[in-house]
C-alpha cells in the first residue's frame, strides 16, 4: 500500500528531531557539575510525568503465615500501600531473625504468578542465604491481585496476559491525569517501609531488583527514589533512543519531546552500585549495548565507573540462574556483607499456592479490600470540573474560549509548515458521482488519501453542499456503503472521504494480522504508536483531528464547494474527530454524529469498557470531557444519534440529556435550542434519514 507506514514515520521523525536535541545535550556534560544539572532536570521531568506519590497512610501490615525453611524463612504478609488496598507480599529473611540486615525490593516482571514465579522465589531464597532480605510482592493485576478477576473462568476476563490488565486499567488512569506506574512504584516503595517498619532492616542498606517488565519500574524506581542505594537491572532493554509505547506503566508521557529518553531515569542513579544485565535467548544484544554504552558515560562523568557492572546471560528470558549469582554478589558487595557465597536450595521451588496470602488466590474474592479500579473511580467522582450556565450570550462565548483554552493543549495538534497541496490520481464514475481520488500532502511526508464525490447529474458546473464523511475505517467503510452514497447523491451535494492518519490506506503496520477483539485494541500496533506518539509530544488522535482541519482547508479551495456549506458526519471513532473539529473550525455548518463515545467519565466509572486508546487524551477529565466540547460547537445545528457507552451500548436518551445539559444550555442562550438534538434509531433507513435531517440534505426531486 502506497501510504503504510507513512503515520509511524511520521511520529519517529517528530521524535527524531527530539533525540537530537537531547544528544546534543550530553555532548554538553563534561564532568561532575554538569553531570549533576542533568540529573536534576531529568529527575524533576520524571516526577512531574509520574505525578506526585499518594500520602503515607497506614499499611496495616498482616502476617499470614511464617515458613521456617533451612538458612532462611519466608513470611506471608499483606500490606496496603493505598487506604483499603491490600498488597500481596512474601518477605524472604535469614534465619537467624537478626535486625538490621540489608534489604532488596524485587518487583516481578509480567509473569501471571507473580511474586510465585520460581525464579523469583530462587532469587529471594538465595538473598535471604546471603544474609540479605528481600521483599517481593504482587504486582497490580498479577499473582493474588487480578483487578479484573472472573471466579468462574477462574482468571482475567481480559485473558491471560498481564499486559492485558496493566493497559485495561493505565488507560483508565491516563484519562484522569494518573500514571500506572505511579501506583505501581508506591507499592515497591511502601514495600521499602514494611520492610524497614516491621522487619527491621537496615534503612540504610536498601536495593531494588526486577526483570523484565520489572526492570523497567526498577529503573523508574531507581530515579523516584532516593532510598535505593543499590540496584540489579535484568532484562530490560531500553535503547538510549527508543520510543516506548507497549505498556503504560513503563511510558514517560511526554517526556522524549522534552529532551529525556525512557533510559535516562538511571542517569539520576549515577554513581550508586548498578548491575545491568541481558539475556541471550532475548537476541536484542545491540539495544543492551547501547544502552550499556550510554549509561557508563555517566558512571564515567561521576568518576565511578567501577560501580557499574554488567552481564550477559546465557539462556531465555527471564531471572536466570547465572544472573541470580551475580545480582546476590552484587549486593552483597554494595551492602558490605562478608557472608559465604550461598548455593540456590536443592529442594524444587515452592508451589504458587503456598506462598498464597488468600483462601482463594486472589483478593477480589477472599479479602475485604478496595480494588485500585475501585480506588480511582471514587478519586475521579469530582471530575470533571463542573462549570457555570451562561446567563447571556456574552457568558456563552466566554465560556467556549475557556474550554476551547483547555482542550486544545491536550490535542497537541502540528504546526502547519506549509500549504495543503493535492495531487490527483485517477477519476471514475460510481454510485451516481463523478469520483476523483488522490492524496493531499499536508506535511512532509505526510499524506491523506483522499476520495471526492461530486454529483454525475446536473445542469452544469457550479458550487454545492458538501459533506465530509468520517469513518474509523476510512474511504473503504464510505465509499461501499451504499445506500448512504445513492442517498447523498440523490440529495446533490457533494462528499469528500478520507483516510486520517493510521486508518485505511495509511493504517499502521502489524507484523500479523490484527482483528477486532479487545486484547488487539488494547496491546495491538494502533494502541501501542498511540502511546509512542504521547511520548513524542503528539498524540494520535490531535493528527487526527488536524488531517480533519487541513482537508477542510482543501475543500474550501475547490470550485464544486460551497463554502458556507461544509458539514461533517462522523461514525465510531470519526465522530469524536468530527466534534473537535467542528469545535474549533467555525466554518462547518453542521454536524453529525453517529454512534460515537458519549463520555469519557462513562469509561472510568465502569469495569468493562472497549474502546480504543487512540481516542484517549491524558488528563482530559482534570478540565473537560466530551459535552463541553460539544457546547464549542453551537449555535451551529449538532445532532448526535445513537451514541455509545463504555461497552458500546447505545446510551438511553435520559443519560444523554443529563450528561449533555450544559450543552444544551450553551444552545439555548444563544437562542439555537433546536438545533441541538440528540436522538436513537433503530434501522438503518431510520439512521440515514436522521443524517439527512442533521446536515438538512432534501432529494433534489424534492426540490423540483
Amino acid at each position: 500500500m502506497l501510504n503504510q507506514g507513512m503515520t509511524e514515520e511520521y511520529i519517529s521523525r517528530v521524535a527524531a528531531a527530539h533525540f537530537a536535541h537531547r544528544r546534543e545535550r550530553l555532548s554538553q556534560l563534561r564532568g561532575p557539575a554538569d553531570l549533576a544539572a542533568r540529573q536534576k532536570e531529568v529527575c524533576s521531568a520524571v516526577a512531574e510525568i509520574l505525578g506526585p506519590f499518594p500520602e503515607r497512610t497506614p499499611l496495616n501490615i498482616r502476617t499470614i503465615q511464617t515458613l521456617e525453611r533451612e538458612d532462611y524463612d519466608v513470611e506471608v504478609l499483606t500490606y496496603q500501600s493505598l487506604p483499603g488496598v491490600v498488597t500481596t507480599a512474601n518477605f524472604y529473611r535469614p534465619s537467624d531473625g537478626a535486625e538490621g540486615a540489608p534489604a532488596v525490593i524485587a518487583i516481578p516482571g509480567h509473569w501471571p504468578e507473580g511474586k510465585g514465579n520460581a525464579e523469583y522465589q530462587r532469587l529471594g531464597q538465595l538473598l535471604a542465604r546471603r544474609g540479605i532480605a528481600a521483599l517481593i510482592f504482587d504486582n497490580i493485576g498479577q499473582g493474588e491481585r487480578l483487578e479484573f478477576y472472573d471466579s468462574t473462568l477462574r482468571r482475567s476476563w481480559l485473558g491471560k496476559q498481564v499486559q492485558a490488565e496493566h493497559s485495561h486499567l493505565g488507560n483508565l488512569l491516563t484519562l484522569t491525569g494518573h500514571h500506572l506506574g505511579n501506583w505501581m512504584l508506591w507499592d515497591a516503595i511502601r514495600g521499602l517501609d514494611v520492610m524497614i517498619e516491621h522487619g527491621k532492616v537496615d534503612r540504610s542498606k536498601l536495593g531494588a531488583t526486577g526483570c523484565g517488565a520489572g526492570g523497567a519500574l526498577t529503573r523508574l524506581l531507581c530515579c523516584a527514589e532516593p532510598r535505593i542505594m543499590a540496584a540489579a537491572i535484568v532484562a530490560d532493554y531500553t535503547e538510549p533512543e527508543a520510543l516506548g509505547g507497549e505498556d503504560p506503566e513503563q511510558n514517560l508521557i511526554g517526556a522524549i519531546a522534552r529532551g529525556i529518553s525512557l533510559l535516562d531515569p538511571l542517569c539520576v542513579f549515577a554513581p550508586k552500585p548498578l548491575l545491568l544485565t541481558a539475556c541471550s535467548g532475548d537476541r536484542a544484544t545491540e539495544k543492551f549495548n547501547a544502552g550499556l554504552a550510554e549509561v557508563t558515560r555517566w558512571y564515567e562523568l561521576a568518576a565511578e565507573k567501577g560501580k557499574l557492572t554488567s552481564l550477559v546471560g546465557d539462556g531465555p528470558h527471564g531471572y536466570l540462574k547465572d544472573l541470580r549469582a551475580r545480582a546476590a554478589d552484587h549486593f552483597a558487595a554494595a551492602f558490605d556483607v562478608h557472608t559465604e557465597r550461598a548455593r540456590e536450595p536443592a529442594a524444587p521451588p515452592e508451589a504458587p499456592e503456598v506462598l498464597f496470602c488468600t483462601e482463594t488466590g486472589q483478593v477480589s474474592n477472599s479479602l475485604k479490600c478496595v480494588s485500585v479500579f475501585s480506588y480511582h473511580k471514587k478519586a475521579a467522582e469530582a471530575l470533571p470540573p463542573s462549570w457555570p450556565v451562561p446567563q447571556n450570550t456574552s457568558d456563552a462565548q466566554k465560556l467556549q474560549e475557556e474550554i476551547r483554552s483547555r482542550f486544545l493543549p491536550a490535542l497537541k495538534l502540528p504546526e502547519p509548515g506549509m500549504p495543503v497541496k493535492a495531487a490527483v490520481e485517477s477519476h471514475s464514475n460510481d454510485w451516481g458521482f463523478n469520483v476523483e481520488k488522490g492524496r493531499l500532502l499536508i506535511a512532509e511526508d505526510l499524506f491523506i488519501p483522499y476520495s471526492f464525490y461530486a454529483p454525475a447529474k446536473g445542469d452544469g458546473p457550479g458550487a454545492a453542499p458538501t459533506v465530509l464523511a468520517l469513518h474509523d475505517r476510512g474511504i473503504a467503510a464510505v465509499s461501499s456503503h451504499g445506500p448512504w452514497m445513492t442517498g447523498f447523491a440523490a440529495c446533490g451535494v457533494n462528499v469528500m472521504a478520507i483516510d486520517v492518519s493510521g486508518t485505511g490506506e495509511t493504517r499502521l503496520q502489524s507484523k500479523s494480522d490484527e482483528n477486532d477483539t479487545y486484547e488487539a485494541m488494547l496491546m495491538g500496533v494502533e494502541s501501542q504508536w498511540a502511546a509512542r506518539a504521547l511520548n513524542a509530544g503528539l498524540t494520535l488522535f490531535g493528527l487526527r483531528v488536524y488531517n480533519i482541519l487541513r482537508t477542510l482547508q482543501h475543500l474550501r479551495s475547490r470550485w464544486e464547494v460551497e463554502k458556507e456549506q461544509i458539514s461533517i458526519v462522523g461514525v465510531g471513532r470519526g465522530a469524536l474527530w468530527a466534534l473537535y473539529a467542528a469545535a474549533l473550525d467555525s466554518g462547518i455548518s453542521r454536524v453529525a454524529m453517529l454512534r460515537g463515545l458519549a463520555t469519557y467519565k462513562c469509561l472510568v466509572e465502569r469495569r468493562r469498557h472497549n474502546h480504543h486508546f487512540s481516542i484517549y487524551l491524558p488528563g482530559c477529565l482534570k478540565a473537560f470531557d466530551l459535552p463541553h466540547v460539544a457546547a464549542c460547537v453551537a449555535p451551529r445545528p449538532l445532532t448526535i444519534i445513537n451514541a455509545v457507552d463504555s461497552r458500546k451500548d447505545r446510551c438511553e436518551l435520559s443519560t444523554m440529556q443529563r450528561d449533555y445539559a450544559l450543552a444544551g444550555a450553551v444552545y439555548k442562550t444563544f437562542g439555537e435550542a433546536k438545533t441541538f438534538r440528540v436522538t436513537t434509531t433503530d434501522s438503518g433507513p431510520e439512521t440515514f434519514a436522521a443524517v439527512k435531517e442533521a446536515l438538512a440534505l432534501k432529494a433534489r426531486e424534492a426540490e423540483e
